[in-house]
């Protein structure tokens, strides 16, 4: 049996090593066959949302692989989609309360898109939001749309799940992959779509908005500071 001291040492061993794995993570570079794109080749371009605890994506609509594509006829006017990812519950509260907050950060729990159709762009539609551009290559935007592509839940048939109206006039919930608890948050999620272009950014190290615009901001275009609103 370890003694109380042999247990502390084993501790401080075990943080030690997550301290490096959380060193290294933040050490991920971009992926050279997706990331940069190459001067003077087609790209596509995504921007990145900061509405303060929350992060969402932003696509020109029909540039998205139809698999990527909200199918509901709401967003057939749209030219541009918000795409963000959450806990159900948390999402979808008409009063966000502690019990909710503290359910959804506790214990793993079912999750949601929120999209949101858009006849202008997103530093125009998100007036008082933080937003980043990006440039993708075009490998790079595929791996994103397969990426969005996956986070849909879908029935036996294939079919995404409409969950109903979402929080602004022109938006709506589908039933999403995945399960939503600390630290697997909303941002998280934003981090890996980006990751899955190539982009130089690190998943495990974006709990929290303000980080995915940190990390963001040293290889996308800032359009507005969230500082400026």
């Amino acid at each position: 049996m370890l003694s109380v001291s042999g247990e502390m040492e084993s501790v401080a061993k075990a943080l030690v090593s997550l301290l490096f794995l959380m060193f290294l993570a933040g050490c991920f570079a971009s992926v050279e066959s997706l990331y940069p794109p190459t001067p003077g080749q087609p790209h596509e371009t995504v921007y990145v949302v900061n509405h303060g605890g929350h992060t969402g994506l932003v696509f020109e609509k029909d540039k998205l692989s139809k698999q990527a594509k909200p199918p509901c006829e709401q967003f057939k006017g749209s030219r541009y989609i918000e795409v963000g990812w959450g806990d159900e519950g948390f999402y979808q509260a008409q009063r966000v309360t502690s019990g909710v907050a503290l359910r959804a950060v506790l214990w793993p729990t079912t999750t949601v898109l929120h999209i949101v159709g858009m006849d202008r762009p997103a530093q125009q539609y998100f007036t008082r939001s933080g937003i980043i551009k990006v440039d993708l290559s075009k490998p790079g935007f595929q791996r994103l749309c397969s990426f969005l592509a996956s986070s849909y839940f879908r029935d036996a048939q294939g079919s995404v799940i409409d969950l109903g109206p979402g929080t602004y006039d022109n938006s709506r919930f589908y039933k999403a992959t995945g399960k939503y608890f600390f630290p697997k948050t909303c941002n998280v999620w934003t981090a890996k779509a980006l990751r899955s272009a190539g982009c130089p950014i690190t998943p495990f190290c974006a709990i929290g908005a303000r980080n995915v615009f940190r990390q963001t901001e040293k290889f996308g275009t800032v359009i507005r500071k969230m500082s400026e609103n």
